[in-house]
């Protein structure tokens, strides 16, 4: 079966919302949940062996940036040990830093101080980091505005009281892709399928992807299933699809690949059919696979009625 098509970051926007920004991991029963109305998503990602993720985020009215790291700790210890480890780092920095504040907010150790220029450029720029410890994880959640105004309100300050560690976090749609796509990237398909699942289960009770991310999100559950060996259900998936997307060719191409592996010939034809009469509607960056280089259709390359059939498709 051929290799489909992969997002990465599926959360991903340049749009601002109200609903909290959060960063989550696919194996914790909790998650960093900022509330932080005015930022935009500006790049998400977990890291390849899932036990990190990162966010950057923009107020394009205030001109605050936000970032945030969630790691496996290098050792064992609180918030302000956390601090202490990051913020040690941090101080190695040719950057000169001034008017440097720790303090604690709640459950927070906070390091606040300003950079007055970058690279001989003013820039006057109000920094804040604040650091979480939760189980085996550390956080460090990164604020940032230039051109502040010693003197002038705290720009910043007031976003740490939408800062927390939510212990009943509920993945989303777009968590569960992102869980998925790890294991799928990493060819742990049996881990991927149940995260998929769960995203088109809720996708199905409250849709929220886009068309692309919706077709990215079967098409990597169909293929999963089919790698797998569960045909069965890929064979399911891939009817349902079709019939919700009816000229999408890759949806075609993957039910002839299913159908192949399961020794129907005559719907594995059927199928290519469609997929070439509706190949000019693929995804950008996409295409419609040759048959004859594919392994699913292998066995059938020495049999002149079907590779008549393929020659039809030219």
């Amino acid at each position: 079966m051929r290799c489909s098509l992969f997002l990465v970051g599926m959360v991903a926007s340049r749009t601002a919302f109200s609903a909290p920004i959060t960063l989550s991991l696919p194996e914790l029963p909790w998650a960093l949940e900022i509330t932080a109305p005015g930022f935009a998503i500006e790049e998400k990602e977990i890291a390849p062996n899932g036990d990190g993720a990162r966010l950057r985020a923009m107020n394009q009215g205030t001109g605050v940036t936000l970032s945030a790291f969630l790691e496996k700790a290098p050792r064992q210890g609180d918030s302000r040990q956390c601090r202490d480890y990051y913020w040690g780092k941090a101080k190695q920095s040719p950057l000169k830093k001034e008017q440097i504040a720790l303090f604690e907010s709640g459950a927070m150790a906070v390091v606040e101080y300003v950079v007055p220029e970058y690279q001989g450029i003013p820039a006057q720029q109000i920094n804040l980091n604040a650091y979480l410890a939760e189980g085996e994880y550390w956080i460090d959640v990164h604020l940032a505005k230039t051109g502040y105004e010693t003197g002038a309100p705290n720009p910043l300050r007031p976003i740490l009281n939408g800062v927390r560690i939510n212990k009943s976090y509920a993945p989303t749609v777009a968590d569960r892709c992102d869980y998925g796509n790890i294991y799928y990237r990493s060819k742990k398909f049996g881990k991927a399928i149940p995260q998929y699942e769960k995203a088109l289960d809720l996708e199905k009770q409250r849709p929220s992807l886009d068309r692309t991310h919706r077709i990215v999100l079967v098409d990597q559950l169909g293929m999963a299933y089919g790698i797998s060996g569960d045909l069965a259900k890929s064979k399911q998936l891939y009817e349902w699809a079709v019939t919700q997307e009816p000229e999408y060719p890759m949806f075609y191409y993957n039910l002839a690949c299913t159908f192949a592996e399961m020794n129907n010939q005559k719907k594995a034809i059927e199928n290519l059919r469609m997929a070439h009469r509706y190949k000019g509607n693929s995804l950008p960056g996409e295409s419609v696979p040759d048959p004859r280089t594919d392994s699913s259709f292998a066995k059938y390359l020495a049999d002149p009625s079907f590779m008549a059939e393929l020659d039809k498709m030219k």
